[in-house]
Formats: structure tokens, C-alpha cells, sequence
């Protein structure tokens, strides 16, 4: 029996210094992922027509919350219009999940 919750109690220590080693990401990797994120998002939605538009981020703010980052970007918009090139800066913001695969823009 004795043996037993020795097992036990060694089984969940070795949990819990494994769970607790979990490796944090630096501030600016984050940055950069929630960058790429925003990039794919913006440059490959089906509906636009890449041909004629592209973005490009240019910065990014981030609050961090329980299951995902709420973020302000800075985006660079250039593309072809009745033959005409334009460039424009503006701002976006988004929700992006903590495995940056979701994107759901807020304006």
C-alpha cells in the first residue's frame, strides 16, 4: 500500500516539473507571429483578389488574455485601381488565438 502512493505521489511531482517547464515565448516572437498571422489572413482570403492588393503589416500592439491576443495593426495597403497606383496606410484590429491559427478581425 505504502508502496503504492509513493508511485502515486512520484507519477504526479514528475507531472507537475514537466508542466511547469513549459518553455514561455519571448515578446518579440510573439510580435512576429501575430504578424505572420495577420499577413496570412489578409493575403490569402479567397475572396480578394491577391493580383490586385497587397498588404503588409507593419506593426503590431498586443494585449495578452486568456485565450487569445487582442491586437492593434499598423497595415500598409498597396494595389491597382482603373490603372492607377495606390498606397495607403490605416489601422486594423483582430483577435488572434494562442496558436495563432484563428483570426477574427473586429474592424
Amino acid at each position: 500500500m505504502i508502496k503504492l502512493i509513493s508511485l502515486f505521489l512520484i507519477v504526479i511531482m514528475t507531472g507537475i516539473l514537466f508542466s511547469s517547464c513549459a518553455k514561455k515565448m519571448k515578446r518579440e516572437d510573439v510580435e512576429e507571429s501575430l504578424k505572420s498571422a495577420m499577413d496570412l489572413y489578409l493575403n490569402h482570403q479567397p475572396r480578394i483578389d491577391t493580383s490586385g492588393v497587397k498588404f503588409s503589416v507593419l506593426n503590431v500592439i498586443y494585449f495578452e488574455d486568456k485565450t487569445y491576443y487582442i491586437c492593434n495593426f499598423k497595415v500598409n495597403m498597396k494595389g491597382i485601381r482603373t490603372h492607377q497606383l495606390f498606397d495607403t496606410t490605416g489601422a486594423m484590429a483582430a483577435r488572434i488565438s494562442k496558436d495563432f491559427k484563428t483570426v477574427s478581425r473586429t474592424y
